[in-house]
Order: C-alpha cells, then structure tokens, then sequence
C-alpha cells in the first residue's frame, strides 16, 4: 500500500468509495475502514483504461452493497430489540387467527359438507360438529404461538374445540327455544318493530358472548400461573364483543360501497389484536414474576 497523490478525479472516487462505506455498521468500520479505503485507493490508482476503471467499480459496488447487507443481518439480533419482537409475535398471532377463522368459513366447511347429509348431521350439525371443528382450528392457529408458555399445551386445540362446540350448543337451544318462541309472539301480538329489533339485536350478542365465555373459561386453566390469567376471560368478552360491535358499525357506515362486502375481516383482526396483545402482555409479565422470584431467593439465602 503506497500513498501516492491521486488526481483529481481519483479522488472524487475515493471520496464516493467513503460514502458508500457508511453502509457498514459502525463498530465494523471502526475495524476495517481504513484498510478498506487503503485497498481501494491502490486499485483506483492501478487503473489504466476507461474498462478497468468501470469494471473496478461495478465489482466494488457490488461487493459492498452485498457485504454491507451481510454485516447488518448478522450483527441483528431479535433478542436485542424486544419491541419489535413484540409487534412481530402480536401482528402474527393474530393475523394467523383471522387467516385461519376465515379459511374455515370460506373453505372449511365445504371439505365436511357432506357429513351435514346424514342423519346425526342433520341434528347436531351447526350446533355440535361445525362449532367444535371450527374451536378446534381456531385454537390449533392459537396455539402455534403459545405452545412454549402454556401447561399441557397440546390439549390446548382439543379443549378449544369442545368449549366452542358446548357454547355453540347452547346458542342454538337458546334460539331454538326462546327466540323462536319469542319471535312467534311478536307476530301474534304484533310487536312494535322497536321490540323486534331488540330481541334480534339481543341475538346477535348473546350468541357470541356465550361461546366467548366457555372458551375462555376452558382455556385459562392452561395458562401460566399468575394473579392476572384470569383476566383472559374478560378481555376474551370484550374482544369478540367489539369484534362484533365494529362489524355492525362497518356494515352500516359502507353498505354502499362497491361489491365488497366482507366486513367481518376488520373485526375478526380487532379481535385477533386485542387477544394477541393481552397474551404477549400476560406472558411478559409472567417472565418478570419468575425472575423477581429468583432474585428474591438468591438474596434470601445470601
């Protein structure tokens, strides 16, 4: 390596050469820049034709854009950014549970339509199989994200699936024998439509809060231990209740608006997030508690 002086447009390339090295990390180029521009400038001041001048540089660029974006990967850790491992785990969480709640309606069902046809899906079909098909895909999506933070975790999709199908059963024999009785008596007694509109609108409500309840309540059990799990079964309430209050309100507002009609996405995702953010929170706060407790048990016996 030779400090010979470079003309002038040489060292316009060395210059250029210096800016594009603020690609690298900092500590790297505290390391390597000045080997780097030491190497370059001999190869800058080698060159003797305009082909090796541009072949020079095509290399070098794409040497260092390569490099540079090899160094930045390996030095990122999502370990040493924990926000952003956050939003990543709640932005997946729930985006695989409205994939997969949308799958089941759209695609689903139609791979056990044919069990709707015979005679114990003729009975038990919509309030039994469906539902517990449906739980169980739900808590499966559920479970890919949690798997490491809850007790027997693999009964996690199962349970799901039961609740879901013991709170669809329910909503149905609700239906069956109160709001269809209800409905017979408005039309004998000619209720206002004020009251029509109540009993339907108590309906859709109730439906969903019921299955919300018995999922939750079977599921907190599997939970990690903490005076907050039991919150899961609130905010389990308080998000399908919102999910569908959104749907209502995005129906109303945009029932003009072209063809699509497929509202209930934005509330499945409303949902998705207020359950993923409750989970990271829960299990971040779970992690706390654990090492507060070693902290407190290696001091003790200090």
């Amino acid at each position: 390596m030779t400090d010979i002086p470079l003309s002038w447009n040489k060292r316009a390339d060395l210059r250029a050469f210096r800016f594009l090295l603020k690609l690298f990390p900092e500590d790297f180029l505290e390391e390597y820049e000045y080997w780097l521009i030491q190497t370059f400038r001999d190869q800058i001041n080698d060159t003797a034709s305009r082909k090796e001048y541009f072949s020079l540089w095509v290399k070098v660029f794409l040497d260092l854009v390569k490099n540079a974006i090899l160094e930045r990967v390996n030095r990122f850790s999502i370990n040493n950014h924990p926000a952003l491992a956050d939003v990543l785990w709640i932005l997946g969480f729930s985006l695989l549970y409205v994939f997969t709640s949308h799958w089941w309606n759209s695609y689903g069902q139609r791979i056990f339509r044919p069990l709707e046809n015979t005679p114990f899906g003729q009975s038990a079909w919509s309030g039994l199989v469906s539902s517990a098909m449906m739980g169980f895909v739900i808590g499966l999506s559920q479970w890919v994200f949690i798997r490491k933070h809850i007790h027997f975790n693999w009964a996690w999709p199962f349970a799901t699936g039961i609740f879901y199908s013991v709170g669809g059963f329910l909503s149905r024999g609700i239906d069956y024998y109160i709001f269809t009785n209800l409905h017979k008596f408005e039309v004998l007694c000619k209720l206002s439509v004020y009251h029509a509109n109540f009993h339907s609108t108590v309906q859709q409500y109730l439906f969903p809060l019921i299955k919300a309840y018995f999922v939750s309540l079977s599921q907190v059990l599997f939970l990690p231990k903490s005076r907050f799990r039991w919150l899961w079964i609130p905010v389990n309430l308080i998000a399908w209740l919102g999910s569908r209050q959104l749907t209502i309100y995005l129906y109303r507002s945009f029932y003009r608006v072209g063809p699509f009609n497929n509202w209930d996405v934005f509330g499945d995702i409303a949902e998705g997030l207020i359950l993923a953010v409750f989970l990271r929170m829960l299990f971040t706060m779970v992690e706390l508690e654990g090492k507060s407790g070693e902290m407190a048990g290696e001091l003790t016996s200090a």
